[in-house]
């Protein structure tokens, strides 16, 4: 048998691992979890999703995977948070009063450390979206109401994905903490601190699991894995991916709806 030249896997998820549907084989995945286990193999979510519905999508699989949410800002290992980055309560208000103040039409999700909040007057459809996601939010109706005690980890925009970077430049140009911006593509900007990146978050975990960068290979379809494919041995853009992210890429997966990661992955581990 060929030998499998990676050592750990890293996966986003939607447009990725999951379905447009929002779902994924569950039996299949099991399967294949189980061969990269025999094969001293570590599986790794990296994704935009928090903590609170990652749990939910892999509630059979929790002490077999690790985790990284909120696109870097925590990271989980067995179950367990080893590591978490927030922004501070200040700039965090500042930064909701500034996206209030220069893109009104932007409808916000704050992520928390333990839940997320939006306003009361969003929409129904965009609130029933955030539910799926956060299912923990607590709706307001005023951002101000949020605790000072409150760890703010991200701010999720419902706006073009075109206006991210207007907002991190002007943002960043009158702030000292300063913020990223990156989007999946889908209308939407995830907001974080400056630094905080899936790539970074698995530089913590190769690093934990003795690997290096040539030993993963990453599986992604929108710019908010951009780091984590430059970052990887073997990067996988989805065929359903963005076009800069397929050029980006070295090597190309089937489609998310032909549960393309689990495909490729099945060809490794099936390889004579």
């Amino acid at each position: 048998m060929t030998k499998i030249p990676f050592k750990a896997v890293a996966v986003d998820m939607d447009g990725t691992f999951m379905n447009d549907d929002l779902t994924y084989d569950h039996e299949r995945f099991d399967k294949v979890l189980t061969k990269l286990h025999e094969h001293h193999i570590h599986f790794i979510v990296s994704s935009g999703r928090p903590l609170s519905r990652l749990q939910r999508d892999f509630a059979d699989f929790l002490d077999r995977i690790d985790m990284i949410a909120d696109n870097g800002a925590i990271l989980v290992r067995d179950n367990n948070i080893i590591s978490t980055h927030f922004f501070t309560y200040s700039t965090g208000m500042a930064l909701i009063n500034y996206v209030e103040e220069h893109f009104p039409e932007a409808h916000i999700c704050i992520s928390g450390k333990d839940r997320a909040y939006l306003k009361e007057s969003y929409p129904t459809d965009f609130k029933r979206l955030m539910r799926f996601y956060y299912p923990n939010y607590i709706a307001v109706k005023d951002f101000g109401e949020i605790p000072a005690s409150e760890r703010i980890i991200k701010l999720t925009l419902n706006c073009p994905a075109e206006y991210a970077e207007e907002l991190e430049a002007g943002f960043n140009e009158k702030h000292t903490e300063r913020i990223h911006c990156t989007t999946s593509g889908f209308d939407d900007i995830d907001v974080m601190p400056y630094g905080v990146n899936k790539a970074q978050g698995l530089k913590y975990f190769l690093r934990y699991f003795h690997l290096t960068p040539n030993q993963l290979i990453a599986f992604g379809d929108g710019m908010n894995d951009k780091e984590m494919l430059e970052l990887a041995g073997y990067s996988y853009a989805m065929s359903n991916g963005n076009p800069e992210i397929i050029k980006l890429a070295k090597y190309k997966a089937p489609s998310n709806n032909e549960s393309g990661v689990l495909k490729v992955l099945e060809a490794y581990l099936d390889q004579k």
